[in-house]
């Protein structure tokens, strides 16, 4: 009852008279103050990785773990608010993941050189896939993504306005696996190797049927700037293109092995290392009404860091002085929405 309270407050706040605030016709130019609240609904199609690269043993680093977290899809919804004074805007953005299943969890390993010594670091000797689902948290949700954005308009032409960007975005996201079924070679000590987990003849086979496998809770922190473009075509649209890249970004991620008791946590960052691309169209209903659809594409690459661990008995976390963390998130997010301005 108290959403519906709340969005049907945002629908009579959007309906004030338009003509008590300085925007334009066509919503280009705004000479005094002008407001707009878009509730939104949307999905997160993409994933996330985390990597974990060993000192080799005859010197560098190889991958030595891989974990696949899909989404596919992560459901949200949110609200989009925005305010303006003539050239100058601040718009908050927010959205709360659904908790639901997204896909499937997979997890790599490469265990030969680690155990051994051997200098195999190609030959995967663990492999297992899990059910994945987005898990409530203690708010109810499974995740958020906020941002705070300013920009400033420019008019080259009439048909054309141009913003520099620059925000504050924070995600988190919460993914638990179950479920599954996990191949793991079997170690041969006197020939020091560990065979291949497709090696049917020797591996082991484990059907999780059901058990928690995995929690993962992932925080990230981007420095966005960029530029925006919006085009007015006629007077019931405007398509907006915006290209931005991450001036900095960090990566908090917790994970908890449930089958082995084991907790790791990992701190990696980036400069200039994230890139995201959002593209929206607006059609306009009424005078102040919009229907619109939103893209959104995020890319990160593969960042590095410190890499923690400990095991249930411990208090405290130790660091993997041989080991070093990466994380990767590729995702799009489409959504539609209505905006109501004045």
């Amino acid at each position: 009852m108290s959403k519906r309270i709340f969005f049907a407050t945002i629908i009579i706040l959007a309906l004030i008279p338009a003509h008590f605030f300085g925007q334009d016709e066509r919503g280009q130019k705004t000479e005094g103050w002008a407001f707009s609240v878009e509730p939104v609904f949307g999905a997160r199609l993409g994933q996330c990785k985390e990597i974990l690269w060993n000192k080799q043993s005859s010197g560098g680093y190889y991958k030595i773990s891989e974990l696949v977290y899909d989404i596919f899809p992560a459901w949200y919804f949110g609200v989009n608010a925005g305010m303006r004074y003539r050239r100058f805007g601040l718009n908050f953005y927010s959205k709360f993941f659904v908790p639901e299943k997204c896909g499937q969890l997979t997890d790599s390993d490469w265990q030969n050189d680690a155990k051994y010594g051997n200098g195999d670091t190609t030959t995967k000797t663990d492999y297992s896939e899990h059910t994945l689902l987005l898990q409530a948290n203690a708010g109810g949700m499974a995740g958020f993504d906020l941002e705070l954005q300013a920009d400033y308009k420019f008019y080259p032409t009439d048909f054309l306005t141009l913003s520099p960007l620059l925000s504050f975005n924070a995600q988190y996201i919460s993914f638990h696996a179950k479920d599954g079924m996990g191949y793991y070679g079997k170690k041969d000590d006197r020939k020091r190797i560990i065979y291949p987990y497709d090696d049917v003849d020797h591996r082991n086979v484990e059907d999780f049927n059901g058990k928690p496998v995995i929690n993962y809770d992932v925080y990230n922190l981007f420095l966005w700037s960029g530029v925006k473009a919006d085009f007015f075509p006629c007077d019931w649209a405007v398509i907006s293109l915006a290209s931005e890249v991450a001036l900095y970004s960090i990566m908090f991620d917790y994970d908890y092995h449930i089958t082995n008791g084991k907790y790791f946590f990992d701190i990696t960052n980036s400069i200039l290392f994230a890139f995201r691309q959002t593209i929206k169209a607006e059609l306009k209903v009424k005078k102040n009404l919009f229907i619109c659809q939103k893209t959104v594409f995020l890319f990160t690459g593969q960042s590095e860091g410190k890499s923690y661990a400990k095991l249930k008995k411990d208090d405290a976390y130790k660091k993997n002085v041989n080991s070093k963390a990466g994380g990767q998130m590729i995702c799009v997010d489409l959504e539609l929405s209505l905006k109501f301005s004045w």
